[in-house]
């Protein structure tokens, strides 16, 4: 597929500091758009794993402004409206529009549903599902300000099928797939698209986290998610940045309420 020409449009990516969210942005810009990068930039109680860095995010705003693009560092919490609407406040403050939103951010945890706390249940449906539904809040009135808008959320194979020792990470990202699809209803009047993708097992720094947390390795935790797979290979976060390019260019625009599976064939095996 031809990379796509988003040459004037600004994108606001969450979760942009590594991993996929990192990928995301550095692919958007190269295809000519200006970022918005968003990220907590704090380890939090919950997950046990460390999240990304000041640094981090500082570095991905460099290399998108080493390829002539403009940036932007954003340092808040998806979990909180009053951080979400000054991030999206920002964002039009610097670049005048808001045209894409790419909603990545999510953290994870392990064990058995009735031996979660309660902290545990709400740190992970708050970031994965609440901070979805409230970054579309408050990017949706600038996207219906024209033409062409897009919202892709990043759900999980886990948004569709039921995940062991996973209850509150499968609940938060099955509750993306329904908000994708009601958004997508109600935002289709106004020329807006919405569209979930599924991915199965993506090396990440999440993935590493939740090896850290159950005392074995990546490696380890690998194998275990791809033989769920057809097609036992792990998946790189660029293969999810390439379904993410179609979902937002003019080729998808009559693409809307689709759940869009990067998995190796996780869900029909």
């Amino acid at each position: 597929m031809a990379t796509p020409d988003l040459e004037g449009k600004v994108v606001l990516v969450t979760g942009a500091a590594r991993g996929q969210g990192r990928e995301h942005a550095l692919a958007l810009a190269r295809a000519g758009a200006s970022i918005a990068a968003l990220d907590i930039c704090a380890d939090q109680p919950v997950p046990s794993y460390p999240l990304a860095t000041r640094a981090e995010l500082a570095a991905v705003v460099a290399e998108i402004e080493d390829l002539d693009r403009r940036a932007l560092e954003l340092v808040a919490d998806v979990r909180s409206a009053s951080q979400v609407a000054a991030a999206v406040a920002r964002t039009l403050q610097s670049f005048g529009r808001l045209d894409i939103v790419v909603n990545n951010a999510a953290i994870a945890g392990s064990g058995p549903f009735w031996e979660l706390t309660e902290e545990q249940w709400d740190a992970v449906v708050d970031t994965d599902l609440k901070g979805v539904w409230l970054v579309s809040k408050y990017a949706t009135p600038h996207l219906i300000a024209r033409p062409g808008g897009r919202i892709v959320n990043i759900s999980s194979t886990a948004g569709v099928k039921g995940m062991a020792n996973f209850a509150h990470y499968t609940a938060a990202k099955h509750g993306v797939v329904g908000l994708t699809r009601a958004m997508a209803v109600e935002l289709a009047p106004y020329g807006v698209t919405v569209n979930a993708i599924l991915p199965g097992a993506v090396a990440s720094p999440m993935l590493d986290g939740l090896a850290e947390e159950l005392g074995v390795t990546p490696a380890d935790l690998h194998r275990v998610f791809l033989h769920q797979q057809l097609v036992e290979e792990v998946i790189q976060p660029s293969e999810v940045t390439a379904a993410l390019l179609w979902l937002v260019s003019d080729a998808a625009r009559h693409v809307t309420g689709h759940c869009l599976a990067v998995d190796g064939g996780w869900l029909v095996k």
